[in-house]
């Protein structure tokens, strides 16, 4: 009969090394997250972004008159002063969250009430967002939104 013994010290070495492998995995993937996160994803510019797109639109438009350029202008920074409270709660809430990650131990209510807080601002966000869209709409003609609607479905609203 063949016994195959392992000495003790190697066995040591194999799951410190595992455990500090594991650990080298998990904070790598959290700082790609957070750098992901932080960097590529940032819905308050995507939103910020693409309103100027249709508002560039509408004012390259030939036949947007000046008085819905006027009112285009009013309801653009009625909404950015609307929001920009709201996108601040939001970047607040998403540096927190990572915080919270981050932390020697997680605190799961702690990122619960973070994850609460950041959804509740997002339907803030979306629900103002939509009705400056609803309200630029309703001031342009039906052949105005058709043709900006054209214009956004092309590749980069180009």
């Amino acid at each position: 009969m063949i016994s195959l013994r392992l000495a003790p010290r190697p066995m040591l070495a194999t799951r410190r090394n595992i455990a500090q492998s594991a650990r080298s995995i998990l904070l790598g993937a959290l700082a790609l997250i957070v750098s992901t996160a932080a960097s590529a994803h940032d819905p308050v510019n995507n939103v910020v972004a693409n309103v100027q797109d249709m508002l560039q639109a509408v004012y390259e438009n030939p036949g947007a008159t000046d008085p819905q350029k006027a009112r285009l202008a009013t309801l653009a920074q009625q909404a950015s002063s609307d929001l920009a409270p709201i996108q601040d709660r939001m970047r607040k809430n998403h540096a927190q969250m990572f915080s919270l990650l981050m932390a020697e131990s997680i605190d799961r209510n702690a990122i619960e009430a973070a994850r609460a807080a950041q959804m509740s601002a997002a339907e803030q966000e979306s629900r103002r967002s939509t009705q400056f869209v609803v309200d630029v709409a309703e001031t342009l003609t039906p052949a105005q939104r058709k043709a900006i609607v054209e214009r956004m479905s092309q590749p980069h609203g180009h």
